[in-house]
């Protein structure tokens, strides 16, 4: 396990991003949209009328913004996602795949991997780029919908759709990711014990 330190110490960094982000950028946003959550916040993201009532927030916003000469709130959503939200995303992916590869490490045992736990690996590399994929679209369409030009259009009412179909698919395959990782590591416990035991009885 000696030999994963450099792994550990990424899941703490990007715990300790995420915890940074969401305690000192993320609360300013939602003061300026009135207490209303970015999108990116919500499980199964806006319904029509959910992302019309943030729009409308947006837009107010930004009209008093310009007048006060500050940063509106739809400024800093983009600034977000085009700073730390565009870091994070690959740091939590490789963070899975970090977690999942750590359960199946065993230098002194490398032949006793049973082909359904390297079958749940190679599923939480799939979940966690499908969710990498998910995020960084998500941002896109989110920018496209709620960004300083797009208030000066109307609201598209398109993209809801396709916004809260990218949202409950980032957080969905983050929770089966982290589901399989909590199952992988279960298989090494309940595997070391075993062999644990074995070698007492011989």
């Amino acid at each position: 396990m000696k030999r994963l330190w450099p792994g550990w110490l990424l899941c703490v960094l990007t715990a300790g991003l995420f915890v940074y982000v969401a305690l000192v950028h993320v609360p300013p946003i939602n003061d300026l949209l009135g207490d209303m959550t970015i999108p990116d916040q919500r499980l199964f993201g806006y319904d029509l009328k959910g992302a019309r009532a943030v729009f409308a927030a947006f837009q107010s916003d930004h009209a008093n913004a310009q007048l006060a000469g500050r940063t509106s709130a739809s400024e800093a959503y983009v600034s977000l996602h085009a700073g730390y939200d565009l870091v994070f995303p690959p740091l939590l992916a490789a963070c899975l795949a970090f977690c999942g590869f750590a359960a199946l490490y065993r230098p002194l045992r490398p032949d006793q991997t049973p082909r359904m736990a390297a079958v749940g690996f190679g599923l939480v590399l799939a979940l966690a780029f499908t969710y990498l994929a998910c995020d960084f679209i998500e941002n896109a369409v989110a920018d496209a919908m709620f960004g300083p030009k797009a208030l000066a259009l109307e609201f598209n009412a398109g993209f809801v759709f396709v916004l809260r179909v990218l949202t409950t698919s980032k957080y969905a395959t983050l929770a089966l990711a982290l589901v399989l990782i909590a199952a992988l590591w279960v298989w090494r416990v309940v595997s070391d014990r075993r062999a644990v035991s074995t070698s007492l009885d011989t």
